[in-house]
């Protein structure tokens, strides 16, 4: 019969233990996320510059992971570099523009480090504006006018000021537009062109970085005279809806139709107890002030040769 020191059953079950508890131990540390960021980049210093450009260079960071790449903050845009770079060369900026840049490290957890010193640099030159825009006449009629205008810019974005007879009525980075309104390009509450009136358009260009451009030379644009032909007036708006909303009436209805005036051409007149609220070209929707009380809405559509339709109601 085999007898078993007690002594040694202890032991067994003790390194048994050790060793199954340091097994859990392996296991639950390696399943602990990394909360812990790199260390910062240091020194950083401008090398050189263009007008365009701008050459830094900095001292590595160091992580626990070690896996991490730079964060290069905040030229045109943020830009990253691997762990094993510790310079880099910014392109396409603006001459004569000031930049403030700083570089972090990030990890592969995401953990960020804090920022390098920052450094400010001015590129040589001058800030560029943009060119006197070009501006062309695409189309003209009775009660509208399309335009294209153009400009360049060292920058990414370019605003065009549209001004009639030396009044701006509306600023857009597109570069065209139709005018029925000698007040916003979108047509919301303006007054239309009139038939057969010469008008002065001007365009001028504003970069990013708020330059702006000469003034273009005048465009005169007369519109065309109303159709002699056109006697039919549009159908009556339908479906008039309106909503209340903290003071405000949003009226909307379906559009109409004529037999020379495009739908974008139509003019229409909403009315409030015979008081004229709005006037919108091509739209079918209308926003005003309202009043506890308010009466009766009617829509007017109105041609390009001013003919009126019937209310609609």
């Amino acid at each position: 019969m085999t007898i078993t020191s007690p002594r040694l059953s202890t032991a067994v079950q003790m390194l048994l233990l050790a060793v199954l508890c340091g097994s859990s131990l392996t296991s639950a540390q390696s399943r602990t996320p990394d909360r812990v960021p790199p260390t910062a980049p240091t020194n950083l210093v401008v090398t050189a510059t263009t007008e365009q450009s701008v050459s830094i260079a900095w001292g590595p960071s160091t992580d626990n992971s070690g896996r991490f790449s730079y964060i290069i903050c905040c030229a045109a845009s943020t830009v990253t570099v691997g762990q094993t770079v510790t310079s880099h060369t910014l392109e396409g900026l603006q001459s004569g523009k000031t930049y403030v840049l700083r570089v972090y490290a990030k990890d592969a957890a995401g953990n960020l480090s804090k920022s390098s010193n920052a450094v400010t640099v001015t590129l040589p030159g001058t800030l560029a504006a943009p060119t006197k825009p070009d501006v062309q006449l695409l189309d003209v009629g009775p009660t509208h006018t399309s335009l294209t205008w153009s400009s360049t810019d060292d920058g990414p974005t370019i605003w065009y000021t549209i001004s009639i007879d030396g009044q701006a009525v509306s600023t857009v980075n597109s570069r065209t537009g139709t005018f029925t309104c000698a007040a916003v390009l979108v047509p919301t509450g303006c007054v239309p062109l009139n038939q057969d009136t010469t008008y002065t358009f001007t365009v001028r260009a504003r970069d990013v970085d708020g330059n702006l451009s000469p003034v273009s030379d005048p465009l005169f644009v007369t519109t065309r005279p109303a159709n002699p032909n056109d006697h039919t007036p549009p159908t009556a708006p339908t479906n008039i809806t309106v909503e209340t909303n903290g003071g405000f009436a949003l009226v909307r209805w379906d559009p109409s139709t004529d037999d020379f005036a495009p739908q974008p051409l139509i003019r229409y007149d909403v009315y409030v107890n015979s008081a004229l609220r709005a006037v919108v070209v091509g739209n079918t929707i209308a926003e005003f002030e309202s009043e506890p009380g308010d009466g009766a809405i009617t829509i007017i559509a109105v041609d390009t040769a001013d003919n009126e339709s019937v209310p609609g109601m």
